[in-house]
């Protein structure tokens, strides 16, 4: 018996889609003069945060120029013009007890100021004008930055657990433009010149591919004057995705050698679907039964009741024109094949028979009831709304997102699985003292 079908309590009230004004935030949207969107959460009396977010990810990144999103990134926020070294950036908002801090995904390129006071929202704008509009890009500031990178991929490289993800746009996405590393590799790094830099910066820090998002007791009047005063990036065309990423799978498994490890990091999973549909709300919650917690069917199976992982995640990953679908754990090399066997009998079933209504009920309630827990933050409704942005402009909402997820029933679980867990359609990705042909996926 299932420990969700054995636990399940069924007076736990039933719990319907949430909304924004439900937990105490009011979202507006608009468009700034030269095109860019602009969405704020207005929380009334909570700290602010800004995002600055670019469709400037890894997979626009040149042939041969691999990594050069995030080493701007790098860059944006090692000085500017005013304040030419990152302690002195860092003290223009710090001496407000705010924060500023920046990353690089597949897709987004992101750079976060946030203060506790929110009349101090003007120390955010100024921040992010400096960051955006006003960076330094010189040469000695790019050595300093690719020494650092360099040491940031070699410190990936030693932890398998970490080079596990660098592994997988590789191996999900081959042959397309997603199928980068983030952060690019040696000879890249290396070979990326300061007039490279340059382009890349005229060329993705533009409107075209900006979204402003803030959250926190801020009126959109506010950041809408603020902005139009001092983050207006060059105008551009807007950015759009329209056709879904082809697949491709000429290399179903891929594994990076750790010579004498005794333990093997692993990530098995399948490409999905882009879209915000019943579909992606079915694998959220096939998600969350497999291994959402310590509730999950395969902790309780690896975990509990054998022992053979420590921990174990299942995720969905949705980007603008592909998505993924995987379960990542790591386990001791003379388990593995035992480990993927136990992985692989869950996906099947739900393949064979869906989930059942019990497990369905208990993953919809976690879901959704655990929002209101998550949503605590202003920075964490940036995070949210960051993930439910579309290129054909706007956003999610929270409403649809949780809708979807309670709208799911066994027999859509049973259809998904079906169309998108096939036994030719999964991937392998290892770290570790193993080879392709050590493995059987039984799907």
């Amino acid at each position: 018996m299932m420990p969700i079908e054995s636990e399940i309590n069924d007076n736990i009230p039933e719990v319907s889609p949430i909304t924004d004004e439900e937990l105490g935030t009011f979202r507006k949207e608009e468009l700034l003069s030269n095109g860019t969107e602009l969405v704020v959460l207005e929380r009334p009396g909570s700290p602010v945060h800004i995002q600055a977010s670019f469709f400037s990810g890894s997979r626009f990144n040149p042939q041969g120029q691999e990594g050069i999103s995030h080493f701007l990134e790098h860059m944006l926020v090692a000085g500017t013009t005013k304040f030419p070294t990152k302690d002195k950036l860092a003290s223009l908002i710090e001496q407000y007890g705010g924060v500023f801090g920046a990353s690089t995904g597949p897709e987004v390129l992101n750079i976060n100021v946030a203060v506790a006071d929110p009349n101090d929202l003007g120390v955010c704008r100024d921040t992010l004008h400096e960051i955006l509009l006003e960076p330094l890009l010189n040469q000695d500031t790019l050595e300093t930055e690719r020494g650092a990178i360099l040491k940031e991929l070699g410190e990936k490289k030693s932890n398998p657990s970490k080079m596990l993800w660098d592994l997988y746009p590789l191996l999900f996405f081959q042959k397309t433009e997603m199928g980068k590393t983030n952060l690019g590799t040696e000879e890249s790094i290396k070979g990326i010149t300061r007039n490279e830099i340059i382009r890349f910066y005229k060329e993705n820090i533009v409107s075209g591919r900006l979204a402003l998002i803030a959250s926190g007791g801020v009126k959109i009047g506010d950041v809408k004057q603020l902005s139009e005063e001092s983050l207006l990036v060059p105008e551009t065309q807007k950015f759009t995705t329209t056709n879904q990423l082809p697949v491709y799978r000429e290399k179903p498994i891929i594994v990076e050698k750790y010579p004498n490890s005794k333990q093997v990091n692993l990530l098995l999973g399948f490409r999905t679907s882009s879209q915000f549909d019943s579909e992606d709300a079915a694998l959220r919650v096939i998600a969350e039964v497999l291994g959402g917690g310590r509730s999950s069917t395969l902790i309780k199976k690896l975990r509990l009741e054998k022992g053979l992982v420590y921990d174990l995640f299942a995720s969905e990953h949705r980007y603008n024109d592909s998505g993924t679908w995987s379960i990542n754990t790591a386990t001791s090399k003379d388990k593995l094949q035992e480990v993927l066997d136990i992985i692989s009998g869950e996906i099947r079933r739900v393949a064979d028979n869906g989930l059942t209504q019990e497990e369905i009920a208990f993953a919809q309630r976690k879901r959704t009831r655990s929002l209101r827990m998550q949503l605590q933050s202003s920075s964490s409704w940036v995070k949210l709304y960051s993930n439910l942005r579309r290129t054909n402009g706007g956003f999610s909402n929270i409403y649809d997102y949780t809708k979807g997820v309670l709208d799911v029933t066994p027999e859509l679980t049973k259809t998904v699985a079906q169309k998108y867990f096939g036994g030719d359609k999964w991937y392998l990705a290892m770290c570790g003292d193993v080879n392709e042909n050590d493995v059987k996926i039984n799907l």
